[in-house]
C-alpha cells in the first residue's frame, strides 16, 4: 500500500505540474485539440480513444464504488473531465479511508457483505 500511495502522490504532482505547463504554453482549449487529434485517424486518435474509454471505464467503476449515488456518478463526472487530476487523489483518499485493506478500497460502500453471499450455479 505504501507503494501504491506513493505512485498516486507521484502522480498526483506530475500531472498538475503538466496541465499547469500546458495551459500555460497553449491555453486552456483542450477540447479543441481533442476532438482535433480524434479526427486525425492516426496513433494520436487510437491513443486518445483508448484513454477516453480508459476513463469511462475508471469513472463506472467510481460511480458503482460509490454505491450508485447521485455522488457516485458526480465523482465518475468529474474523473472523466480531469482525469487523473481528480481520480489519482480520488483513489489516494479511498487507501486511507479503508485503512489499507484491498477489498474496501475496490468495494467501497459494497464491502460489506460482499463476501458473504452464496456462490451462483
Amino acid at each position: 500500500m505504501v507503494i501504491l500511495r506513493g505512485f498516486l502522490i507521484v502522480a498526483t504532482v506530475a500531472i498538475y505540474l503538466m496541465t499547469f505547463a500546458a495551459s500555460a504554453s497553449h491555453g486552456i482549449n483542450w477540447p479543441a485539440v481533442a476532438v482535433h487529434d480524434l479526427m486525425a485517424l492516426n496513433w494520436r486518435s487510437q491513443f486518445d480513444t483508448d484513454f477516453i474509454l480508459y476513463l469511462l471505464l475508471g469513472a463506472t467503476w467510481i460511480a458503482w464504488r460509490e454505491g450508485g449515488t447521485a455522488r457516485g456518478w458526480a465523482f465518475g463526472a468529474v474523473s472523466v473531465v480531469l482525469g487523473g487530476m481528480f481520480s489519482f487523489p480520488y483513489l489516494l483518499h479511498a487507501t486511507y479511508v479503508a485503512e489499507g485493506d484491498v477489498r474496501r478500497v475496490l468495494l467501497g460502500v459494497r464491502q460489506q457483505g460482499a463476501w458473504s453471499r452464496p456462490p451462483r450455479g
